[in-house]
């Protein structure tokens, strides 16, 4: 009985990874997302899979339930912990996946982001896992954490949001 239910836990696994590749494919050309960015999007939405199917082929195999909670309320206490730590590694991950779904602006979109002291303007051109890169008037390159994204307005060109809206109406 363990072997079966490991079984279909496994086939089911792949079911919901392939089935978000597609997804993620799909969603990334209608939005035209570079396919390194949706590669990394699927990447880490199949790693957070692996995770839950390891967890639960752990409790097939008969880890109790008790060591079961303490693992599980560990790994929510780090990720939990991470999320809120503006600079971590994981808070940025999380940010990308949720810019990749959300995020209004494009690569080649001019933005202004407002920050305490300044304001920081440039081209976006390239949104990675863990930040984005700006090319600022002076072609200087900025690169701008993704949990950061969140918690300062950012302002797009007029000009730039209709070409871009122009562009994706021609094709």
């Amino acid at each position: 009985m363990k072997f079966l239910s490991a079984v279909i836990l496994i086939v089911l696994a792949i079911i919901v990874s392939h089935s978000l590749e597609k997804t993620i494919k799909i969603i990334g050309e209608k939005r035209q997302v570079a396919r390194d960015r949706v590669f990394y999007i699927q990447k880490t939405l199949q790693l957070f899979v692996f995770i839950t199917v390891i967890l639960g082929l752990a409790v097939v195999f008969g880890v109790s339930y008790t060591q079961f909670g303490f693992v599980v309320s560990s790994i929510f206490a780090v990720v939990g912990i991470a999320l809120f730590a503006q600079w971590s590694i994981l808070s940025n991950v999380t940010a990308s996946i949720i810019i990749f779904f959300f995020f209004p602006y494009r690569v080649g979109d001019r933005i202004s982001i407002v920050e305490d002291k300044e304001k920081l303007e440039g081209e976006i051109i390239e949104i990675t896992l863990f930040h984005l890169l700006i090319r600022k008037s002076d072609s200087s390159i900025l690169s701008y954490p993704n949990s950061m994204v969140f918690q300062k307005p950012i302002t797009i060109e007029p000009k730039a949001r209709r070409k871009r809206l122009e562009e994706s109406h021609d094709e």
